[in-house]
Parts: structure tokens; C-alpha cells; sequence
């Protein structure tokens, strides 16, 4: 129901589309319906589209299309390949979009869908994608199917719309007269049903029709409707042309105010939506407004020159000369504060940019190491390893045994959840949870396996703190790696101390395990790659202050006198 909600509102630019299409793919993931993934997948990238983020819409879109090729759903491989190609139709890669929507329809007519809607839809985004790449006449004539198909069908919205998609081709096939009818329709249409998400767009093309024929006045009226519209329903694509043709009809007509007005208010667009361009267009625009305002100033003063030649040729002409060259100098110190200011304000916007993306790339890479370190703080297969372990407990074992330890790992759980977030814990919580984790690996093993924790004496838990489960991943490794495979009593001693000078505790794990060449042995077989302790030393490298300090991570191979593996031992240096 959410994503029907959602797909009959595709065109509304309503944030409540957007959490919607995310609370319909939460509950998609959490009961396994991966065809409401794919369809939640693809409102989400419906609502980004029209926003004009294409980015996001771009990755939402590609992986409701791996999900669809991956169940071989060739319905939902037909939108995703239209999907995908209408956004690189907007980012200027319109020969890759054409190639995916020719392949989207084809596989649409082989299914039987050569007049339905969906074919409607695709030969609709093939004519924007022929248009992009010059191609009118091939344009006009993908709208035109798509109006015959929309005419048999009866479907309202898709008339109004091909016919829209119509008159814009003729336009840019220099056919404006042509092209009026088919807008003029266009708009009854729309304005009756109320299809406001794309009258901005009716009303832009009317306006540059008018603006061919040289009515200038309704030409304008036209193109400040198409703004205001696009305002309203938030269509930025739209408004980005809107006001771009408003800013040069006003200039044009020498309504310069207000073609400032509209030449800031393009600039505001264009910024949202095609940052990248951000300061080339906001150069051009200002450059071609000052050139315009300047030579509208020449040609009226020269006028007037003229006219006052004519009507003072003899006893007035010293007095206009120096009243025209002060007029001159004015003009030209105005235009040189102008520029001067929009040259101040264009360094501003480009130092803010920098800032902006200094900040952002900080916080990626925070988000980053914050991911990492949370990936490494509990592995799955300890997850359902403990799992198993409790139900057989309880289904051959000791149930009261089981609900213990059910409790304990709910507690470890809950523990770890609580001090992911935070920079550091206290050693007395760090050790809690070792313990609870211990407790919960112990069962896997019949009754051969010992571990121990000790503290030294110079040391209070409670008040030195370190990173949370720094130490967790070398426990597991010990676990998995050395002592997993050992027959006979399994060991693992976990000692806290400090360095000699107190900068840094040392923690030392040892087993007496298989050791590090028969386990690399194991994993190479088992194409086994370690990520954590690999995190951790990382994290240990950050932690450090010291330039060319002693090992921070160090492995010492246990070995008897004939060289046979008694275990390993690993010392990690945690500066505090």
C-alpha cells in the first residue's frame, strides 16, 4: 500500500513520498519481499529524480535494477533500465541512456506491451534522450507514438504530456508555429486536471513561442508563470530554463531590474542543480547581463545625442558634449563597481564552496572510520556460533545452563550497542564484556578450555580508559585461529600493565595454540581473510602521538627447543 501510494504520486515533489518509499523498504528487508524492495528501491530514486539529485536517484535506481536482473524479474529490469537512463539522459550521457532505453523497449514489445503505458513511458524519455543528442526529428517522432499510444488508451495524463514533449521538439526544430497548437492543448488539459508537476514546462514553451512571433508582452507573461509554477510544485529542471529565458527576455526589453532579479534567481537554481557548472555559469550570466545593460545605455544615449544634434546643432552642442561625457563616466564607474561586486561576491561563493567540501570530505572520513571500527567490533560468525551453542543447550543440554547464557549474551549485546559510540570506556568495562564474550565462546568447547584476566596491581580499572573492544578481536583471533584447532586443554591468559614510563598499557594475549603458521596454513585453504586485528592496529597507529615510539603491535611466536609451535603471544601498546 505505501508503494502504490508512492508510484501514484511519482510526479509530487512531497518529502512524505520520500519517507514513505523508506518506511516500505525497511518493512520489505525485514520480512524478506524483495519485490517491495525493488519497487520501494525505485520510488525512492523517483523522489531524487525529481528533486533534481541525481546522484542519489542514480544509486537507488541501480540497485533496484541488480535486484530485478539478479531474480530475473523482466518487468522491473524494463523500468530499471528506463530508470537508470533518464538520469543519465540529465547528467549528459545521453548515447549510454539511448542504448538502454532501446534495449528496455525492445524487451517491452518482446513481452507484448507494444501499446501499454510502460511503452508510453519509455518512448516518452527516448524523445528527451534523441533531443539531448540533437536528434528533433527522431524526438518529434517517439512523442508522437507515444501520443497515438496515450489517444487509444484513454489515458488523460499521457496526452497532455506527449503533446507537451511535442510542441518543445518542433520548437527546437525551429517549427514554433507548429508547435503552438499542440502547447496550447497541452495546457487546457493540464489546467483542467490539475497536471501542475509539469505546467511550469507548457508554460516556458508557450512563452518562447510568442517570444518568436514578437509578442513580447505575453511571452513574458508566459515565462513568469512557468517560474511561478515551477517555484510551487519545486521543479528545478524546469525552473532552471524558466529563469534563465525570463532573465534574457527582460534584458532584452529593457526591464533590467527585474532581469538582475531573474538572473539572481537562475544562478540560485543552477547552483542546486548543476553545481560542477556553479561558477562558469554565474560568470556568464552576470557578463551577459552587464554587456546587455551597457550597450541598451549606448544606443539610448547615442539616440539622444541625436535628437538633441538635430534640435541644438549650433548654440547647444559644447553643453551636450560635456553632458554625454559625464553621463559616460558615470555609466562606466557604475559598471566597474557592478563588476567589481560581483567579482568580490563570486570569490565568497568559491571560498565557501571550499569550505563546504573541506567539511564534507571530514565527515566522510569520519563516517568511514566510524563504520570500520564498528565492523570489526563483533563478528557474525561469533553471533551465530554463540547462537547455536545456546540452542543446544537448550534442546540437549542444560537449560538452565542455556538461559544463562542467553542472558549473558543478551547483555554482551546490549554492552557492545552502548559503547560503540563512545571515544573510550573504563578497563573495568572493557574486561566485563571480554568476560561475557569468554563465557559465551567456552561453550563451544566440551570442558578443555581455560581462559584467564588479570589486572596489575599499579593499575586502576576504574579509573584508565581505553577505545572500546580494541582487545575483543585478538581474543576471537586466539579463539578461532590457534585454539579451535588444538586438541588437548586450550588456554588463553589476557594480562593488563603499564609501559615502563606510564604513557601507554600493554595488554598481552596469549594461547597455546596451534600458532600463526599452521593456522595461515587453515585460513589459506579456507580463503579466510582477517579483517579486525588489521582495524585495530590502525586504530592503535591513531591513538599514538609519538613519532618513531616502539612497537605499537607485536607477535611473538611461542616455541619449544625442536622448534615445534607452543602457542602465540600478541602485546599491544595502548597510549592513553
Amino acid at each position: 500500500m505505501m508503494i502504490d501510494y508512492c508510484v501514484n504520486n511519482v510526479f509530487s515533489n512531497d518529502t512524505t513520498n520520500k519517507n514513505t518509499a523508506q518506511k516500505a523498504l525497511q518493512l520489505s528487508q525485514k520480512i524478506n519481499y524483495r519485490l517491495g524492495k525493488i519497487r520501494a528501491l525505485n520510488c525512492l530514486g523517483n523522489y531524487y529524480y525529481q528533486q533534481a539529485i541525481y546522484d542519489k536517484g542514480l544509486y537507488y535506481y541501480t540497485q533496484a535494477l541488480a535486484a530485478a536482473e539478479k531474480d530475473q524479474d523482466v518487468k522491473n529490469i524494463i523500468i530499471g533500465k528506463s530508470n537508470v537512463a533518464s538520469i543519465y539522459t540529465r547528467t549528459n550521457r545521453a548515447p549510454q541512456a539511448l542504448k538502454l532505453f532501446q534495449e528496455a523497449d525492445a524487451l517491452l514489445q518482446k513481452t507484448g506491451g507494444t501499446i501499454s503505458q510502460n511503452r508510453a513511458a519509455i518512448l516518452t524519455n527516448m524523445g528527451m534522450t534523441q533531443s539531448t543528442l540533437g536528434n528533433h526529428k527522431a524526438a518529434i517522432q517517439s512523442h508522437l507514438q507515444t501520443l497515438e499510444i496515450c489517444k487509444q488508451l484513454k489515458i488523460e495524463f499521457g496526452i497532455a504530456l506527449a503533446e507537451s514533449n511535442v510542441g518543445e521538439e518542433l520548437i527546437r526544430n525551429n517549427q514554433q508555429d507548429e508547435a503552438l497548437p499542440y502547447l496550447l492543448s497541452s495546457m487546457q488539459r493540464a489546467e483542467k486536471n490539475d497536471f501542475s508537476n509539469f505546467l511550469g514546462q507548457i508554460y516556458k514553451n508557450i512563452g518562447e513561442v510568442y517570444w518568436y512571433q514578437k509578442n513580447t508582452v505575453k511571452a513574458i507573461d508566459f515565462m513568469e508563470k512557468a517560474v511561478a509554477i515551477c517555484k510551487k510544485i519545486n521543479d528545478q529542471n524546469s525552473l532552471l530554463h524558466s529563469t534563465q529565458l525570463l532573465h534574457t527576455y527582460l534584458g532584452k526589453t529593457g526591464a533590467y531590474s527585474k532581469a538582475y532579479n531573474a538572473a539572481l534567481a537562475f544562478i540560485s537554481v543552477n547552483d542546486s542543480v548543476n553545481n560542477l557548472e556553479k561558477q562558469k555559469s554565474i560568470t556568464e550570466i552576470s557578463t551577459q547581463y552587464e554587456t546587455e545593460k551597457k550597450e541598451a545605455r549606448i544606443k539610448a544615449l547615442t539616440q539622444q545625442q541625436k535628437i538633441t544634434d538635430l534640435e541644438n546643432q549650433r548654440n547647444k552642442s559644447i553643453v551636450w558634449f560635456l553632458i554625454i561625457g559625464i553621463v559616460t563616466l558615470i555609466t562606466v564607474a557604475y559598471l566597474l563597481f557592478k563588476r567589481y561586486r560581483v567579482k568580490k561576491q563570486n570569490e565568497l561563493l568559491q571560498i565557501t564552496l571550499e569550505e563546504t567540501q573541506k567539511t564534507l570530505l571530514a565527515e566522510k572520513k569520519a563516517t568511514e572510520s566510524e563504520l570500520k571500527a564498528l565492523k570489526s567490533q563483533m563478528n557474525p560468525h561469533f553471533i551465530f556460533n554463540a547462537l547455536n551453542s545456546i540452542q543446544e543447550q537448550f534442546m540437549f543440554g542444560d537449560k538452565r545452563l542455556a538461559n544463562e547464557q542467553m542472558g549473558n549474551f543478551t547483555q554482551l549485546t546490549r554492552q557492545i550497542l552502548t559503547i560503540s559510540g563512545k571515544k573510550k570506556i573504563a578497563l573495568s568495562i572493557e574486561i566485563e564484556v571480554l568476560t561475557k564474550y569468554l563465557e559465551l565462546e567456552k561453550m563451544r568447547f566440551d570442558s578443555d578450555f581455560e581462559y584467564t584476566l588479570t589486572v596489575d596491581e599499579s593499575i586502576d580499572d576504574e579509573y584508565v580508559e581505553l577505545p572500546p573492544m580494541l582487545i575483543q578481536p585478538f581474543a576471537e583471533n586466539s579463539i578461532k585461529h590457534g585454539l579451535l584447532h588444538k586438541k588437548g586443554p586450550k588456554q588463553l591468559a589476557i594480562h593488563f600493565t603499564f609501559n615502563s614510563d606510564e604513557t601507554a598499557l600493554v595488554c598481552t594475549i596469549e594461547d597455546n595454540g596451534i600458532g600463526r603458521e599452521q593456522s595461515a596454513q587453515i585460513q589459506s585453504q579456507n580463503k579466510h581473510q582477517s579483517f579486525s586485528t588489521a582495524s585495530v592496529a590502525h586504530r592503535l597507529e591513531l591513538l599514538s602521538a609519538k613519532e618513531g615510539s616502539e612497537k605499537l603491535l607485536e607477535y611473538i611466536d611461542l616455541k619449544d627447543e625442536n622448534g615445534n609451535a607452543l602457542g602465540t603471544r600478541a602485546i599491544l601498546q595502548i597510549y592513553l
